[in-house]
């Protein structure tokens, strides 16, 4: 799975073969294939993994913030800007399988469609420790300044995105209360 999973991230889903995979995983193809059926497995259990991951990684980081953090929402962008310094950094690797992966049905879609669920649902709760009015619509507002800049990451390469979705969020906090 972690072959895989930097293999996918990398240099895309639909680049690797499962061929590639057992071999620098040193397993037998029959092997992953009883494991995970097909390359369409592979790659939802995969992105599974990473969503366990970066959702308990975030929220041991929300979790460990210091009490009377101002913004929550604005602590959740400083961790993206520290994900996007990090050298080898492609994008958020959720986007980018779903770019790849056109059908709804793919399982692997399934997890992304959950994952961005959870972190819409997040946001949401984190506008409404923030004393946000309306929510529900910070959550999905924030949700696109993030999916935007992650997708600027892909298209341009600009990883200094987040940095410019942080300071909209920012600013839109600021006019919000006043």
């Amino acid at each position: 799975m972690e072959i895989a999973s930097q293999l996918f991230y990398a240099e895309g889903i639909g680049a690797i073969g499962v061929d590639r995979v057992a071999e620098e995983a040193g397993i037998s193809k029959p092997t992953l294939y009883a494991q995970f059926k097909n390359k369409s497995g592979l790659a939802a259990a995969v992105l599974q993994r990473r969503r366990e991951t970066r959702e308990r990684t975030i929220t041991a980081y929300l979790d460990a913030l210091p009490e009377g953090e101002p913004s929550k929402v604005l602590a959740l962008f400083d961790f993206f800007i520290q994900g996007h310094a990090k050298p080898g950094f492609r994008g958020c690797p959720f986007t980018n399988a779903a770019a790849e992966l056109p059908d709804s049905t793919h399982p692997a879609r399934v997890v992304i469609s959950d994952y961005k669920a959870w972190m819409r649902n997040l946001l949401t709760e984190l506008a409404e420790a923030d004393g946000l009015d309306n929510p529900a619509w910070w959550g999905s507002t924030l949700m696109l300044l993030i999916d935007g800049a992650n997708a600027r990451v892909i298209t341009t390469g600009d990883k200094n995105s987040m940095k410019d979705a942080r300071q909209s969020a920012a600013a839109m906090l600021q006019l919000q209360r006043q």
